[in-house]
């Protein structure tokens, strides 16, 4: 089977062709039957416009909870990843910027396993690839080369493991395919312990933001670690959650009655945005990119502390969750408060740690890390 990396493809393309407004509330509440729906409360945040740099966030491509409590933050723009403690003071970095061993240049999808161990994807230390470090000490321990398109959608498990999804290029049969997979993986090895999903969806060279979106996001994933994985389709046809045990069945699904919800126009100039920066973390320059006119009707999935599932909508301009139990029973509906402008840009992360959110496309103009809380 001839395939050929994705991040190369894309190259052969290029020869063949923080303010307040009101929710929508018909988008807020779309296919909730009766349920409880409480706020979700800004604690704290962390950064700032100008003055102490160790404070300034430059592009924030990746936030999670390490597992002694301390707060994790990759910022592509410096190429290193700075850890503040839950109350928001700057503890530390990890890595720099540089092409040397253990350097940065262009990385997203942070994630850290309940041992530490550090995964992130994007091109460093001389390669483009898997890159590896030790949160307690902020040692090196390796990069694996990708020979094209690195994974994506990274999420740290159980031990040392880690979940990640993959795409290649295969032209096999004649017509041009995506190959996408996600598995599990143990730190160091090089096949995977798990494989969750084997798919393939045609190659269209006419639409660039698709295979985009498709490279960035495509499926949101979300890893305990008790073993459990859930994985939602970013699609706009239908609203689907696949959960899959520790031994790696899968052992629910919860299917989502919610209606597609047509971008504005100011919400597709953003998402342009946001696709282009992409790109260009890529090294690539797509200034004709034209994103779907729908949302996605899931666009995360996080799993807290006492292993509830927790679903953002794609539709409703203020971020707003769906937490279900792994039976699939609905719990509530949390909904952020305060009505932020740039909530459809908002990205979480949940663990039994807390919720940490920040925004891709910030409306003040400069990113900030977000604690929140349930009222």
């Amino acid at each position: 089977m001839r395939k050929i990396a994705v991040a190369t493809l894309i190259s052969l393309l290029l020869l063949m062709s923080c303010g307040e407004s009101e929710p929508d509330q018909d988008e807020t509440l779309q296919g909730v039957e009766e349920v409880r729906t409480v706020l979700l409360v800004l604690v704290d945040s962390i950064g700032i416009e100008m003055g102490d740099s160790l404070y300034v966030m430059g592009a924030v491509e990746g936030l999670v909870y390490a597992p002694d409590g301390n707060i994790a933050v990759l910022d592509c723009s410096r190429s290193c990843i700075r850890i503040y403690s839950p109350s928001g003071e700057y503890l530390r970095q990890i890595s720099k910027k540089g092409n040397g061993p253990g350097e940065l240049q262009d990385a997203a999808f942070l994630s850290i396993s309940e041992d530490g161990y550090i995964f992130m994807a994007g091109e460093g230390s001389e390669i483009l690839g898997l890159h590896q470090f030790d949160y307690v000490t902020g040692e090196w321990l390796g990069s694996e080369p990708s020979f094209g398109s690195p994974p994506t959608c990274i999420e740290g498990a159980e031990g040392s493991s880690y979940v990640r999804k993959d795409l290649t290029f295969d032209t096999s049969t004649g017509e041009p395919q995506i190959l996408i997979s996600i598995s599990k993986y143990e730190y160091g090895s090089e096949e995977p312990i798990t494989v969750y999903i084997e798919d393939t969806t045609p190659f269209n060279p006419s639409d660039m933001a698709g295979l985009i979106d498709l490279l960035w996001y495509g499926y949101d994933i979300a890893a305990d670690f008790n073993g459990n994985v859930c994985i939602a389709p970013r699609s706009t046809e239908e609203a689907l959650v696949m959960i899959y045990g520790p031994d790696g069945n899968e052992i629910n699904r919860l299917e989502m009655d919610l209606e597609p919800v047509l971008r504005t126009e100011e919400e597709l100039e953003i998402e342009k945005y946001i696709l282009e920066a992409k790109a260009a973390i890529m090294g690539d320059d797509f200034p004709e990119l034209e994103p779907d006119p729908y949302k996605p009707l899931i666009r995360g999935v996080e799993i807290d502390g006492e292993g509830n599932i927790w679903v953002l909508r794609g539709g409703p301009a203020v971020p707003t969750f769906d937490v279900f139990d792994f039976a699939g029973n609905q719990l509530f509906t949390a909904v952020v408060a305060g009505n932020p402008l740039d909530g459809s840009s908002w990205r979480f992360f949940i663990d039994s740690h807390g919720i940490l959110a920040y925004a891709e496309d910030p409306a003040c103009g400069y990113q900030k890390l977000y604690m929140l809380e349930l009222q």
